[in-house]
């Protein structure tokens, strides 16, 4: 830990603190940046980011004008809850136009370090003139990417586990718009690394093709979406399809906004629906929605002296040997289903059910832990929602019942206590036999299921540009889990401080702790041992000139558990310079770590190629770098491309099994080019 570059890059990050000139520091990639790691620090899966960074995109291209926002609009604003929506409104309608970003302050519960935030995304242009859009948009993106160093599954000689396909990843997406019908209509093909394309299994090309259309009008007929797409209903209790969110660094941004029905755009093969839905719209405030689906899934299956079923359910999505081919679109999956909505001045009802068939059945592997899980052939969910503002306060919850009986609750209050002090506070609890395949709400794990918590965050603004966030969670588990042979218990503690100059820079330092029980191997029968991990964090982001961007990191952490202690670091340098006279942005990253374990890993989101993504666990012993250019060649084309290297210093093989490469470097390369017309 006590090598020559740690040292040149610790000089390089504690200079920046003396920058004195530097300008705002709202860039769009340290706005992404706070977003996705965020999210991605609590995800036991990897979600898939396409939907949300395309949703922010489009944000930055084309700001909201927070002088004629409704509050549907300004909910689609990630770092807003609804008592921040609801003071703009006030403030708005009290004040009359807001002429300035930085007025934005003088409303009650926002600070510089949310107005930094929000910048990139909003517009307070006076007497805003709308800008129509009558010509039908047409993007389409096409990506390559290629790792150089092969995985041990390219050359094994076992004919099950080896590699049927190259080493490249494929992905194309055409997308089309035409904003006078309503109609947004578009298609995403996409081939992993490893997995035959325009060959054997893949004859036909990509391993997956996903393709939507949707309409969209004033009417009784509100919105109509045939192919693939998705649902995000209530707290998630019961229909979140995609990405939701966990605890994070927004502790007062918990309480869900639902979106509805939505186009599906990503390439997570499983949560997602397939068949059509319909919305209308009879009376004003009051939505009804229909919608069916049907698709095949991936599992292990297996037989016993009856039948074949499902053993478990797969969710990687990778098809790359006859070992995964085995898998692919194992069960049949199909769903029926609806929500009602009404919209009244500050409150809103909703309720949901879902039904569920599976062929063949679903009878997961009969371990301690997996003995509430679902099992059989068909399960429903039945929901109901309710969020509404008195006064200060914001009020929302939701509760959902199985077909096992497992109930799911979940309530929350969002209560501005003083302008510049935000308190949250929720309260879940879901049965261990509570089945809900399509839930993703706010919890400890993964799963909605087998978890009773509360939560408690703050955010504190004692002085204009400084801000204090915390929050405490407790909960615990009333059954076995995977990790842990007996009921657990455990608790949460994060806290940062923060200090942004608009016209200067931003810099914070955040402290977390969380206490678990997880299994520890022993001699006759594995034992849950109470683990401790703590992080330490400091990090800034400042503006030295018009065109530089720099973002600077130390990160240290700590792992405890019985007598074992472990500990890891990560620090690196980004550089971010955008060209004045020349359409090309370069952005770029050196990081050193070192980690004892997995356990001590540190995850570090990286600026990637446009609706791609980043989000690595540093972990053994190494550097890494990367560096990304975008080039935009005309008005109509622009090109991506990205070039990253992680070299480790402790090891001579990466991964294992059919991933394992032999070897202390990995390296790989995406290239992307983006067609507008």
């Amino acid at each position: 830990m006590k090598r020559i570059h740690s040292i040149l890059l610790s000089i390089l990050f504690f200079s920046g603190l003396g920058i004195s000139n530097a300008q705002n520091t709202a860039g769009e990639q340290d706005l992404i940046e706070r977003i996705i790691e965020n999210i991605a620090e609590q995800e036991e899966e990897s979600p898939d980011y396409t939907n949300l960074l395309e949703e922010i995109t489009k944000l930055i291209q084309n700001p909201l004008n927070i002088n004629t926002a409704s509050v549907h609009d300004l909910e689609k604003l990630y770092f807003l809850n609804q008592n921040q929506i609801e003071q703009l409104i006030k403030y708005r309608e009290r004040n009359g136009e807001i002429l300035s970003i930085y007025e934005i302050q003088l409303i009650t519960g926002f600070s510089a370090e949310l107005v930094k935030n929000i910048a990139p995304l909003i517009s307070t242009k006076a007497n805003p003139k709308p800008i129509i859009i009558k010509k039908t948009q047409h993007q389409l993106l096409i990506r390559s990417e290629h790792n150089f160093q092969k995985e041990a599954g390219y050359n094994t000689t076992s004919e099950n586990s080896k590699y049927l396909g190259d080493p490249w990843k494929y992905y194309s997406r055409y997308q089309m718009q035409s904003p006078n019908s309503g109609i947004d209509f578009g298609f995403t093909a996409e081939n992993d690394k490893g997995e035959p394309f325009f060959k054997d299994q893949n004859s036909n090309g990509f391993d997956f093709y996903s393709a939507h259309i949707q309409k969209k009008s004033n009417g009784l007929l509100k919105q109509i979406n045939l192919g693939d797409y998705q649902i995000k209903f209530g707290q998630g209790l019961s229909l979140w399809s995609g990405m939701g969110g966990k605890k994070s660094s927004f502790t007062t941004q918990n309480a869900k906004k639902s979106q509805g029905v939505r186009s599906y755009k990503s390439t997570d093969e499983n949560r997602f629906f397939r068949g059509a839905s319909i919305i209308i719209s009879p009376l004003n405030g009051i939505d009804i929605a229909t919608f069916a689906s049907y698709k095949k899934i991936d599992a292990s299956s297996d037989a016993d002296t009856i039948s074949s079923y499902a053993s478990s359910i797969v969710n990687t999505g990778l098809h790359r040997n006859r070992n995964e081919f085995d898998k692919k679109d194992a069960v049949k999956e199909k769903l029926l289903g609806g929500y009602f909505t009404w919209n009244l001045k500050n409150t809103q009802f909703g309720a949901a059910f879902i039904q569920y068939s599976y062929s063949p059945e679903i009878k997961i592997t009969e371990k301690a832990y997996s003995q509430y899980n679902f099992t059989g052939k068909n399960n429903y969910n039945l929901s109901i929602n309710y969020q509404t503002q008195i006064n200060n306060i914001h009020l929302f919850g939701e509760a959902a019942r199985s077909k096992s009986g497992g109930i799911g609750i979940l309530q929350g209050a969002n209560i501005q206590i003083h302008p510049q002090f935000n308190l949250e506070t929720i309260y879940r609890k879901y049965d261990k036999d509570f089945h809900a395949h399509y839930s993703n709400s706010f919890s400890e794990q993964s799963r909605s299921q087998n978890e009773e918590g509360i939560y408690i965050g703050i955010n504190f603004h004692p002085f204009p540009k400084w801000s204090i966030k915390a929050y405490y969670d407790q909960f615990e588990f009333h059954w076995l889990r995977y990790s842990s042979n007996s009921p657990t218990n455990g608790h949460e503690y994060f806290s940062q401080i923060e200090y942004t100059n608009s016209d200067k820079l931003s810099v914070y330092f955040r402290y977390k702790q969380e206490n678990k029980a997880d299994n520890v191997n022993a001699d006759f029968i594995n034992t849950p041992v109470e683990f401790e991990k703590t992080q330490y964090r400091l990090h800034l982001s400042a503006k030295p000139a018009a065109n530089w961007e720099i973002r600077n990191r130390i990160e240290f952490t700590k792992h405890k558990q019985g007598e074992q202690n472990e500990n890891g670091f990560l620090i690196y340098q980004d550089l971010i310079y955008r060209f004045s006279q020349f359409p090309l942005n370069i952005s770029l990253r050196y990081a050193l770590f070192d980690t004892d374990s997995y356990d001590t890993r540190i995850y570090a989101y990286e600026n990637d190629i446009l609706y791609s993504y980043s989000v690595p666990a540093y972990y053994n012993k190494g550097s890494r770098f990367y560096f990304n250019l975008n080039y935009k060649v005309n008005n109509k084309i622009t090109l991506y491309a990205r070039y990253a290297q992680t070299k480790y210093s402790d090891t001579e093989r990466i991964g294992s099994g059919t991933s394992l490469i032999h070897g202390d470097t990995k390296s790989d390369v995406k290239l992307q080019l983006k067609f507008r017309f």
